[in-house]
């Protein structure tokens, strides 16, 4: 196998170097995608998952297909939309806040490749209509399951919305706020997300007494609050195994001065453990915060949004080696820039392999149109199939890359740069083919 492995490496450095100039290469690559505000990303960063731009329709992206509106928006016919459209892993699902069959109210509802939307029932017993809305979708488990949102409850007490979790068998089910929402004055609640299998839901239920958001998880329907904070603050997003959380909090000690900041919670074992990711330099009270949006499985990347006050965003990226830097940080020390006539508002989430991350930002330059990003990065160097392996089938995968022709499904060209020239990059290539 090793002098299998010798001659393809050898066949290769000659066939890409009398092809190719000799050029140094990026760590990623970012590309501008039009159509679509980038909510989501399937687990491979294959599918992309947002709302159109205007009407607010659901959407999904592909390499291949574009954007392809999903239809049943509810702006157009209500002047009323809400939620965030969230891809399952194998990005065959997508859930989003939809026009109800009657197309009277918005409400809940599952997207199917092959098959198209299925609206959310049946919903709990005191669900009502609030302002031509039943309920918002938020989320949906990693294996397209279960769908998590909110809904409404006209003139009931303890809190005009409660946070939801549905499936097939359960329909929509309450997975209450304080004193699980039975009392006058309970407050409302959400839930942003949920985990691989729908276990694991997170989001936030309103303080009782001041009305402020506190982040919480709910395990197997077991609601516990992560963090009593002061101000306004959320569980946005959870790993695909249920023990990484990631959203905003405060820290002490909190003043006039302080802002809602950026933070993770890991499950011990025993107890779900906060660390505080913080804020980008030159955030500052009243408006400044820095929330969490997005991790990969392992825990090792995590991405979100910065606002430094009332109009000037940006997205950040958080490792253990780097801390939290500006997105525009994390590109440049990957060797790259952000387009000069664009400006990043926000990493909107990563794929679970941390291969893609996907956000949201606009034009410099009017009419200021707001368009989506990719950010593709390699995982493992040399694995341009995404295979978790180098061997000799990522060798066309590597010419392709090198030679500038548009890759095959599933593959990840920037995982032909080794960050160097052409020469430096077919080495290393060969090396790692042949375990040296």
């Amino acid at each position: 196998m090793r002098g299998v492995n010798f001659l393809i490496a050898n066949s290769l450095s000659v066939l890409v170097a009398l092809m190719m100039p000799r050029a140094a290469s990026a760590q990623i690559s970012i590309e501008i995608i039009d159509g679509i505000l980038a909510t989501d990303v399937s687990a491979d960063g294959s599918v992309i998952a947002g709302n159109t731009p205007g009407a607010y329709e659901t959407a999904r992206w592909t390499a291949a297909g574009g954007v392809v509106p999903l239809g049943r928006a509810t702006v157009p016919a209500l002047g009323v939309g809400a939620g965030i459209p969230q891809v399952s892993q194998d990005g065959t699902r997508i859930s989003g806040t939809i026009l109800s069959d009657d197309e009277t109210y918005a409400t809940q509802g599952i997207w199917t490749l092959g098959s198209g939307w299925q609206e959310c029932l049946p919903m709990p017993s005191d669900a009502g209509i609030i302002d031509q809305s039943l309920a918002s979708a938020w989320g949906i488990s990693g294996d397209g399951t279960a769908l998590v949102g909110l809904y409404w409850r006209g003139g009931q007490p303890g809190g005009s919305a409660h946070p939801s979790r549905w499936t097939q068998s359960s329909g929509v089910v309450d997975l209450g706020t304080q004193n699980g929402g039975t009392c006058t004055g309970c407050g409302s609640g959400r839930a942003n997300g949920t985990n691989s299998d729908g276990s694991v839901v997170v989001g936030w239920i309103e303080n009782p007494d001041f009305g402020n958001w506190w982040p919480t998880v709910w395990v197997n329907g077991v609601r516990t609050v992560l963090k009593q904070t002061d101000g306004w603050a959320s569980a946005e997003a959870v790993s695909p195994n249920g023990t990484i959380i990631v959203g905003s909090s405060w820290f002490p000690p909190v003043s006039q001065f302080s802002v809602e900041e950026a933070a993770v919670w890991r499950w011990n074992g025993n107890q779900w453990v906060e660390q505080r990711l913080g804020k980008l330099a030159g955030t500052g009270s009243p408006f400044g915060l820095a929330v969490a949006t997005g991790v990969t499985a392992d825990g090792s990347m995590i991405v979100g949004y910065n606002r430094f006050n009332g109009s000037n965003d940006t997205g950040f990226v958080w490792t253990q080696a780097t801390g939290l830097i500006s997105a525009e940080q994390f590109i440049a020390s990957q060797g790259s820039t952000v387009p000069p006539s664009f400006d990043i508002s926000t990493l909107s989430t990563i794929s679970d392999d941390g291969s893609v991350i996907v956000g949201v930002g606009n034009d410099v330059r009017p009419p200021y149109a707001q368009r989506s990003f990719t950010i593709t990065r390699c995982v493992l160097r040399g694995d341009v199939n995404k295979d978790s392996t180098v061997n000799g089938a990522d060798v066309m995968a590597f010419v392709r890359a090198k030679m500038g022709l548009p890759p095959l499904p599933g593959e990840n060209p920037v995982c032909a740069n080794y960050g160097g020239n052409l020469e430096h990059d077919i080495s290393a290539f060969m090396g790692d083919l042949l375990g040296t």
